[in-house]
C-alpha cells in the first residue's frame, strides 16, 4: 500500500497532447474507509484521464482496490477525497438520482460478480438495465453486446 506521499499516475493510453475534454476525469482521487479503530486507505491521491474513443483496463492484485475504483467512476460511491467528472459534470455535485441517470443515459457497466439475477438469463440480465434507458430496440441492443463479448 502506498504511503500518503505517493502519487498513484495512469497515463491515458495515446499521451499525446490533447484539447478534448476527457469524458473521465480523476484528480486527486481518494478512498478511505473505517477498519476497526482506524482508516484504511484504499486509493490514495490518484489521477488520470479518459478521452472519447480510448479503452482502458484496470489490472492490479487482489486487494488492489480495482473494484473500489469502479464503484467510485461509476458514480456508486463517492470518494473520500479529490474531485471527479464525468462528461463535464462533478459527480460530487449529483445527488444518488442524479448518477443513477448518468449511468442510465451514458456509462455502460459490467460487473464481474454478483450483480446478475440468478433467475433471468444472460440475454434478459443485460437488456434489465436497458430497458430502464428510453430507447427502441433493447432486445437487439443487447444480444450486440452479448456477442461481443463472446456469450451471444
Amino acid at each position: 500500500m502506498p504511503d500518503s506521499s505517493t502519487r498513484d499516475t495512469m497515463p491515458a493510453a495515446n499521451a499525446t497532447q490533447r484539447t478534448a475534454t476527457p469524458i473521465l476525469h480523476a484528480q486527486g482521487l481518494s478512498k478511505q474507509v473505517a477498519s476497526g479503530d482506524r482508516q484504511l486507505t484504499i486509493l490514495n491521491d490518484l489521477e488520470f484521464q479518459v478521452f472519447s474513443g480510448e479503452t482502458v483496463a484496470i489490472l492490479g492484485q487482489s486487494g488492489a482496490g480495482k473494484s473500489t475504483l469502479l464503484g467510485l467512476l461509476a458514480g456508486l460511491d463517492l470518494p473520500t477525497a479529490g474531485e471527479l467528472t464525468m462528461f463535464g459534470e462533478s459527480l460530487a455535485a449529483l445527488d444518488e438520482d442524479g448518477r443513477a441517470r448518468l449511468r442510465a443515459g451514458r456509462v455502460g457497466f459490467v460487473f464481474q460478480n454478483f450483480q446478475l439475477l440468478p433467475t433471468l438469463t444472460a440475454l434478459e440480465n443485460v437488456m434489465l438495465p436497458l430497458e430502464l434507458a428510453p430507447r427502441a430496440g433493447t432486445g437487439a441492443r443487447a444480444r450486440e453486446w452479448l456477442e461481443r463479448v463472446g456469450l451471444g
